[in-house]
């Protein structure tokens, strides 16, 4: 009988740790502000044009940006950690990577602050250029952003996010 009331009472115990840990996971995620972000892109280099589905998650000291093809599912995921700066699964191709990097991570930071965050009727957009490279974001309203990058006439994405 007592080997029964034991496993009883570490079961009981179990299921309120488990509760208590999962309250206070809830509790401190909240206490984060994340801001989701979803829309399309289109994607035209000198060879092609493709759209694609595309989800921001952004967080307080990171940015996660997931691209991809109904159907076929997430085909990139760009993370952007503000003390690591930008990762890429996979890895992209050598020419726009170097594109990438011409900026550092504080250009970064004000880019994906001001597009995600800061935006507003007011100062409605942020341009970060280096080269012939820029990056843009354009406030359209409480909900929507549009996004575009280009390079020369090599490479231009155009992209529309809403706020979700």
């Amino acid at each position: 009988f007592m080997p029964n009331s034991c496993n009883s009472i570490t079961k009981i115990i179990s299921i309120f740790l488990l509760i208590f840990l999962g309250s206070c996971t809830s509790i401190s995620h909240s206490t984060f502000s994340e801001r989701v972000f979803i829309g399309k892109l289109s994607f035209t280099n000198t060879q092609s044009r493709s759209n694609y589905n595309v989800r921001v998650n952004a967080l307080p000291e990171k940015v996660i940006i997931q691209i991809g093809k109904p159907l076929f599912g997430n085909l990139l995921k760009i993370e952007f950690d503000h003390s690591a700066g930008l990762s890429f699964d996979p890895q992209i191709d050598n020419e726009y990577l170097y594109l990438l990097q011409g900026f550092n991570n504080k250009d970064y930071i004000n880019f994906f602050n001001s597009c995600f965050g800061e935006l507003n009727i007011d100062k409605n957009m942020f341009i970060l250029k280096k080269h012939d490279f820029e990056l843009k974001c354009n406030y359209q309203n409480n909900a929507t952003v549009s996004v575009y990058m280009t390079y020369k006439t090599k490479l231009k994405i155009i992209g529309l996010l809403k706020s979700g």
